[in-house]
């Protein structure tokens, strides 16, 4: 008898995991239905359950059920009187101020969703390029001045390397994406020219659009193409690889292309994308939650601002140093004099 109790309260415990579990997803969900009835836009000002109701063709009695959700998953907050008002963190991601957008973050859970739920089936090949637009468009961020903030503390970390931006570089772009870092650090140096490379045609067409948007397309050349084609030799200054979205197959070739098209001297950076996993049960299942969407994706998980050094070091680059920024961990290293 004993036995079996433990065993219906191990089954008992392990479906409340389960539905915590799906807390989150049915959270995201509504979240997009919200998005798309507009609520969001309407909560950025206090609104009534009523004018919520109103707008989205539902029951005040759903409507409040819906704000009850919200209320609890900090989404919304008490505004004045008998109304509500979006957090002050949704209300920045819904007004993206500087291109981070909840529709985007949304649009990249959905993705990864996909991916988890192929993650056993043999017949599905692990391609980059099924939803390459959407994983670009959600850590691609606008040039904006929030933006150029940013970047401000990461360049002034590496001052080597931000010195060369200033004297108008050429840089050389590697795996460019909708151009957040690209685009924004040619609005931030005047004299700057720069080549960005991607090799998906979809996100290649928003990156011109966006370039056209900030008006940086006459110091910019755009190649769609695989950045292990790249064939310039000693061509320029510095060069930024955003090596989180290279495949393992692609890396060393990619890297030894980068080394080339560098000017002996020539400086080469690359970002740790996130910290190391804490040893807390949420960030370690986060970390391996990663770490298997990255693999279906064929690109590999989340190497260490450490790892990265190696890398280049064994790339043949020379001086490789870690440097911790208020935005993170970024590598630096140099090509060899010849």
């Amino acid at each position: 008898m004993n036995e079996e109790l433990g065993t219906v309260q191990a089954a008992l415990g392990a479906r409340a995991r389960l539905l915590q579990w799906a807390d989150g997803g049915l959270v995201v969900d509504l979240l997009r239905a919200a998005s798309g009835a507009g609520w969001l836009d309407l909560l950025t000002t206090p609104t009534t359950v009523e004018a919520l109701a109103e707008a989205g063709g539902v029951s005040a009695e759903r409507a409040r059920r819906v704000v009850e959700v919200f209320v609890a998953a900090g989404v919304v907050r008490d505004g004045e009187g008998p109304a509500y008002v979006l957090t002050e963190e949704f209300a920045a991601l819904n007004g993206a101020p500087a291109g981070v957008r909840l529709d985007d973050a949304i649009d990249m859970v959905t993705a990864a969703r996909d991916r988890v739920r192929s993650a056993l089936s043999p017949d599905v090949r692990r391609t980059w390029e099924q939803d390459a637009l959407v994983v670009a468009r959600n850590w691609g961020m606008l040039p904006a001045a929030a933006t150029r903030a940013i970047f401000s503390m990461a360049y002034d970390a590496v001052p080597a390397y931000r010195d060369r931006l200033a004297a108008g570089g050429p840089l050389l772009d590697i795996g460019s994406g909708i151009g957040g870092a690209l685009l924004t650090t040619l609005t931030m140096f005047p004299e700057l020219r720069a080549v960005g490379v991607e090799r998906a045609e979809d996100v290649v067409k928003e990156l011109r659009e966006r370039a056209e948007a900030a008006g940086v397309t006459s110091r910019l050349e755009i190649r769609c193409a695989d950045a292990q084609e790249i064939d310039d030799e000693a061509a320029y200054e510095v060069a930024y690889w955003a090596q989180a979205f290279f495949p393992d197959d692609a890396r060393a070739v990619t890297l030894e292309a980068a080394r080339r098209a560098l000017v002996p001297g020539g400086l080469l950076l690359v970002q740790e994308l996130t910290p190391p996993a804490q040893d807390a049960p949420e960030a370690r299942l986060h970390s391996a939650l990663d770490a298997l969407v990255a693999d279906s994706r064929g690109v590999p998980p989340v190497r260490t601002a450490e790892e990265l050094a190696a890398e280049l070091r064994d790339g043949g680059f020379e001086d490789v140093e870690v440097t911790t920024t208020p935005i993170g961990r970024l590598v630096l290293g140099r090509r060899a004099l010849d």
